[in-house]
């Protein structure tokens, strides 16, 4: 059935003058694309198989265009394009090819009509066709009396001069090709079944409209992509889709039909073949994700092009996001952009593709077939930035010798990177070991600035030893476009050296001495710290320990700046083991008796001299003072005698300065469980006891092994159990506060094992 009804016509306006008074007129930077867009070469028999690389006009051959942030094509003509930003409330622009002015339309919904210079826009039932290129006055088409009411009818776009309108229906919807024919609106559905899925898509050329349908006969369901005939509105020629598969994107041009099919869980495929034939002279499965979303194609003269959009901001990699084209007489793809944003015909044919590549950066594109007929891509503005993942500023860890004391015990470095939406990876590499740590970094928003941050510890659950490092940083495009970044580089890690740190990490080590003669030694992780635990992984020292009945830290006896050790062995000589920064040296032999001592503890400058010096209390409870001499042969003089009665104490030990003193002190328990305090006068002898607390009687044992989280001032470690058979049990850190009445703080770092398989030193 043919509807009529009156048409009305603007009469002497013309859009020069309505643009001047009526839009607001937006003058940016021009881009030089032309109303003469190149004409198509002959086509080559075969595609080579190498990339097409964008050309690059010359600097001075670029007029800049500025586009606002996430703009999309939706049409282009002789004269200019139509876009709009992706917004809740798209705005729409026109943008002029000689001068590059943009006009930015009135508010509400623009459509274009595909290869014209003819901008549709609706009020109500009243349509507006308007040419901006201003060679033609505006068409007013009122189509309220097909257009009404009871059956409305909703715009959908504008093809060749006529308006494609849908309706609902209870059976599903019609769609109408409405017209102006000698001053009269005629209505014209399209013959489709209703009941059976069908939709619609928008072609290459002004005249071309493509609709996907289906038949049932015989319960067998055909999917089919028709062509349409305007004039009409009949069906003319029908092209079947594979079997169990869904046609999406379609394309034609004057020779040619091409379209993607979508198979469930299957990889798509790209279909083409001559207009008028079977349509299916060529199918190819295409790499990249199973799912139709996005996906286009599209064709230039003997070329099919085909990819998939929004590539520049994806979250994953996909085979799909460059810019592909294929001959229609065979042969491989190849690739002509990097990625696509949007795109759109122009009336020769050629592309205009907002995208990028990765030589040439983001803009706007044309794609046609150049010299040799191979489609090219030639970049049209200034490029508004690169495409490629470049490094725009870089703050790099330090070369040379690194002190993670004075970093807080981390190393950082800091990239501000051309684009969101990366991810990176930074190693550490202890050259001697092989061990190191990795650390990784996602940044799927902005902003550009990433960091990463070491933490100074090693893949082996340990604080990083000193020496020779390497690093490796790599930062990687979410979506997969283009080289990763990568920068490398070395440090030495240099710390100051510890009195009880025996494998030379910089961190306070316990040794625990086990039943079967193991020496292990455990890195005390520094209390506050981003560490759950106190205690790290469990090292072992060399050599055969069981001879010996007790093990002492010492601190530094031969100037080596590594911590020492004696041990006692059963038979009442105590040896001495020199420190090396990676275990200890063969044993020197100190001298024999010191059976006699039910008590030894070292670690304190008690004479003044800056040496530690070793304190034993005997079964008589007489404390002995053995200064230090720093002679490794013999590393203590002649004992002294301190005082009498200690024998009340079942625990004493050596804590180094407590009170700010420059030489070092006591803490003893008594048996009642009562601690105190000895500050050392720095001549062998100590001022009058002083009392810090009671209730210490529940720990197994009281160390100092020095600054334990780092603040400058001696702590004090109490453990519980003695730590023989396997149980839980529980290592506390007691911080030093630098104040002699009230040496230390609230107890943090509960630690739960089981741990150490003997007693603590």
């Amino acid at each position: 059935m043919t509807r009529t009804t009156r048409t009305t016509r603007t009469a002497g306006t013309r859009l020069g003058a309505a643009v001047t008074a009526v839009l607001a007129v937006t003058a940016v930077t021009a881009v030089s694309v032309g109303t003469a867009a190149p004409s198509f070469a002959a086509v080559p028999t075969a595609a080579a198989t190498a990339s097409a690389a964008p050309a690059a006009p010359a600097a001075s051959e670029r007029i800049p265009l500025t586009l606002p942030p996430h703009t999309y094509f939706a049409g282009a003509g002789r004269t200019g394009v139509l876009s709009y930003t992706s917004t809740s409330r798209p705005v729409y622009r026109w943008t002029r090819f000689s001068d590059g002015v943009t006009t930015a339309l009135p508010e509400g919904k623009r459509w274009a009509d595909q290869g014209t210079d003819t901008v549709a826009s609706q009020e109500g039932a009243v349509v507006t066709l308007t040419d901006m290129s201003g060679a033609k006055d505006p068409v007013v088409i009122d189509t309220s009396a097909v257009n009404t009411a009871e059956r409305p009818l909703t715009l959908t776009r504008v093809i060749g001069g006529r308006l494609l309108m849908s309706e609902t229906l209870p059976g599903g919807r019609q769609y109408h090709l409405i017209s102006l024919e000698q001053g009269k609106v005629v209505d014209r559905p399209v013959p489709l079944q209703l009941g059976a899925p069908h939709t619609l898509n928008f072609s290459s050329g002004p005249d071309d409209l493509t609709v996907h349908y289906s038949t049932t006969v015989d319960d067998v369901v055909t999917r089919w992509i028709g062509e349409v005939d305007l004039a009409s509105g009949e069906i003319t020629r029908s092209y079947p889709v594979s079997a169990g598969s869904h046609a999406t994107y379609t394309a034609l041009s004057r020779t040619h039909v091409a379209w993607i099919e979508s198979t469930e869980g299957q990889p798509l495929t790209l279909a083409f073949g001559a207009r008028g034939g079977s349509g299916t002279d060529s199918r190819t499965a295409l790499e990249g994700r199973h799912n139709a979303t996005n996906t286009f194609v599209r064709l230039l003269g003997d070329w099919v092009a085909y990819g998939r959009t929004g590539g520049g901001f994806a979250l994953s990699p996909d085979a799909l996001y460059p810019l592909a084209v294929r001959s229609v007489h065979g042969g491989p793809s190849f690739k002509v952009l990097d990625h696509v944003v949007s795109h759109t015909v122009e009336p020769d044919g050629s592309l205009l593709v907002l995208g990028g590549s990765l030589e040439h950066g983001e803009g706007l594109y044309r794609v046609a077939p150049g010299a040799d007929g191979r489609p090219v891509a030639t970049l049209l503005t200034t490029p508004a930035r690169p495409t490629v993942l470049t490094v725009e500023e870089e703050n790099l860890p330090p070369s040379g010798v690194v002190d993670l004391d004075s970093t807080g015990g981390r190393l950082s470095a800091d990239l501000t990177l051309s684009r969101d939406r990366v991810t990176g990876t930074m190693t550490v590499t202890h050259l001697a070991s092989g061990t190191g740590g990795a650390f990784t970094f996602d940044r799927t928003q902005k902003p550009r600035q990433i960091s990463f941050t070491w933490n100074g510890m090693l893949s082996n659950g340990i604080p990083a030893y000193n020496g020779a490092y390497s690093w490796a940083m790599t930062v990687k495009p979410i979506n997969g476009i283009g080289p990763d970044v990568t920068r490398t580089g070395t440090f030495t890690l240099a710390r100051t050296a510890k009195p009880r740190d025996f494998n030379d990490n910089g961190v306070p080590d316990l040794l625990s001495l086990g039943r079967n003669g193991k020496l292990g030694s455990y890195d005390l992780y520094r209390a506050g710290a981003d560490r759950g635990n106190l205690l790290g992984n469990r090292s072992a020292v060399e050599g055969d320990w069981s001879s010996y009945d007790r093990v002492a830290v010492t601190g530094d006896l031969g100037g080596t700046a590594a911590g020492d050790v004696v041990s006692r062995d059963k038979a009442g000589v105590l040896w001495l083991h020199q420190g090396n920064g990676a275990g200890f040296a063969s044993r020197t032999r100190i001298g024999g008796g010191w059976q006699i001592y039910d008590k030894l503890t070292a670690g304190s400058d008690l004479t003044g001299d800056g040496r530690p010096d070793l304190v034993a209390t005997d079964t008589t409870g007489k404390l002995w003072l053995y200064p230090a001499t720093g002679n490794t042969a013999a590393p203590f003089a002649t004992r002294k005698l301190v005082g009498g009665g200690w024998g009340i104490f079942n625990q004493i030990t050596a804590t180094g300065d407590l009170g700010g003193a420059a030489h070092g002190d006591l803490v003893a328990r008594d048996t009642a469980g009562v601690l105190w305090l000895y500050l050392g006068k720095g001549d062998g002898t100590f001022a009058p006891r002083s009392r810090i607390g009671g209730g210490w009687e529940r720990f197994t044992g009281l160390l100092s092994p020095g600054d334990v989280n780092g603040d400058g001032r001696n702590d004090l470690v109490a453990h519980t159990s003695s730590l023989w058979e396997p149980a839980t049990h529980d290592v506390y850190v007691y911080p030093g506060t630098g104040a002699w009445k009230t040496p230390f703080g609230s107890r943090t770092g509960r630690v739960e094992g089981p741990h150490p398989d003997g007693a603590l030193s």
